[in-house]
């Protein structure tokens, strides 16, 4: 089963501004996970979350 993180977690997580997560979850750059809906509030899956930030590691080390 899912485990469903809310986006403000998400946003924390990722330590950046409002407007550029909202960016990356619009146009859902660099294979940003796609988020759940329910009702009016946005969630993501958390193992998602993870892999996409795991992703992110290699492509850092390798613009130092």
């Amino acid at each position: 089963m899912k485990q469903l993180i809310k986006s403000e977690t998400v946003r924390d997580r990722l330590d950046m501004p409002r407007s550029t997560f909202e960016r990356l979850v619009k146009h859902r750059k660099d294979g940003f996970p796609s988020p759940v809906y329910i009702s009016r509030s946005r969630f993501f899956d958390a193992a998602e979350i993870e892999a996409w930030m795991v992703g992110l590691a290699p492509r850092a080390a390798n613009e130092a």
